[in-house]
């Protein structure tokens, strides 16, 4: 089959021929009709996942839509949405692409297949910083920064499935501006700004734009952060901020009224992966010889009654008539 394939991490893939996946317990085979790329799909192919560094050449891609050919509980020729980790194995960015039978999900008619291949990465990210995160209610009023790319779209859209009363979309791109129709109550072309650069003359303008529903808005995500970020006098005044940095940028914040809350998860989670990774024991050296020294589990992972602890830290299985299950919290 024909696919993209990297070769080395950090280059652009190139368009080579891989074996065609086979048929396995558990997988069904679909054949690639749209293909979506993401920014998790590059930061995959850099090395620089929290995930860890995928094995070349591998095929990238997480989400694709496309048709049964075989295996599985679908008929062959069912439309699916499929979604694979790409990159630690073979992904979707090829003609053919094998994934858990879970991992499929029938199309209905109305869907078309480049839209259902591209929406769920932006729209499970969209709902979790509106629903999770910013907690929208309905009859709130949202104000979305970059509204022209794709996660902004979909926010824009997402917000008034969620009840918003008033959106507000704010983006560089006329036509796809133009393009949210009336899902948005107002939008702000940044580029007609005269002083776009300028962070006081960006949150005035803002502020205009939102005047009609009384000068403030209740969520603001900033999907490009930085100090233009309406969250002080003279913008609109929120009381919810999301945002997420770029490189070189601030720190996530969320405000209520002007408190701050901590970074993003996906830091959190990065600092998590990279202590997890470092080992769980320490050495210590006595003269020519090493002992190895374990860190003290919690209470819940603790060794049931049915084992006891050597002299060095490893457990020691007592007889089988003995030994007892290890209690799940």
């Amino acid at each position: 089959m024909r696919a993209a394939i990297v070769n080395q991490l950090g280059q652009a893939p190139r368009l080579g021929e891989r074996p065609d996946p086979v048929d396995r317990p558990g997988h069904t085979l679909v054949r690639v009709t749209a293909a979506a790329l993401n920014p998790v799909d590059l930061h995959i192919a850099s090395g620089g996942h929290p995930a860890g560094t995928p094995r070349v050449p591998f095929v990238p891609g997480i989400e694709a839509a496309g048709t049964v050919i075989s295996g599985g509980a679908l008929t062959p020729g069912t439309r699916v949405r499929v979604a694979v980790p790409g990159g630690f194995v073979d992904g979707t960015l090829a003609e053919l692409v094998s994934v858990p039978d879970d991992a499929c999900l029938p199309l209905p008619d109305g869907l078309d297949d480049d839209l259902a291949a591209a929406v769920g990465v932006v729209g499970v990210s969209a709902l979790l910083a509106l629903r999770e995160e910013a907690a929208l209610r309905p009859g709130e009023s949202v104000l979305v920064l970059g509204a022209t790319g794709a996660l902004g779209q979909t926010l824009v859209h997402l917000a008034r499935a969620l009840g918003a009363d008033h959106v507000v979309a704010a983006g560089r791109n006329p036509d796809r501006l133009k393009a949210l129709g009336e899902a948005a109550d107002a939008t702000l072309l940044v580029d007609e700004v005269p002083t776009a650069g300028d962070p006081a003359a960006l949150a005035e303008a803002l502020a205009a734009t939102v005047n009609g529903f009384g000068g403030a808005v209740d969520v603001v995500i900033d999907l490009l952060w930085g100090p233009h970020t309406p969250t002080g006098p003279g913008g609109p005044a929120p009381r919810r901020t999301l945002g997420q940095p770029r490189p070189g940028g601030g720190c996530f914040r969320r405000t209520r009224r002007g408190r701050t809350a901590p970074p993003p998860p996906a830091a959190l989670r990065l600092q998590r992966h990279r202590a997890a990774r470092r080992p769980g024991r320490r050495r210590l050296r006595r003269g020519r010889r090493t002992r190895r020294t374990r860190r003290p589990a919690p209470d819940a992972l603790r060794a049931p009654p049915g084992r006891r602890r050597a002299r060095l830290g490893r457990p020691v299985r007592l007889p089988r008539r003995q030994a007892r299950p290890a209690p799940l919290n």
